[in-house]
C-alpha cells in the first residue's frame, strides 16, 4: 500500500483538470447525435452478422 493518500492532497490540481470557473456543465446537457449514429451502425453490423451466421 502506498505511503500517501490521493484524497488528502492540497494545492494545485493534477494536470488535465479544469478549475470550476473554466468548467462548462452545459456541454454535458447537449444532445450527442454521433452517439446515436454509432449505436445505429453497431445494430446494423450486429444484424448483418446474425444473418450471415445463419
Amino acid at each position: 500500500m502506498p505511503g500517501y493518500d490521493d484524497d488528502d492532497w492540497v494545492g494545485e490540481p493534477p494536470e488535465g483538470r479544469h478549475s470550476r470557473d473554466r468548467a462548462k456543465p452545459e456541454f454535458w446537457n447537449q444532445r450527442w447525435p454521433l452517439a446515436w449514429l454509432g449505436l445505429i451502425i453497431a445494430l446494423v453490423v450486429l444484424i448483418v452478422v446474425i444473418l450471415v451466421a445463419r
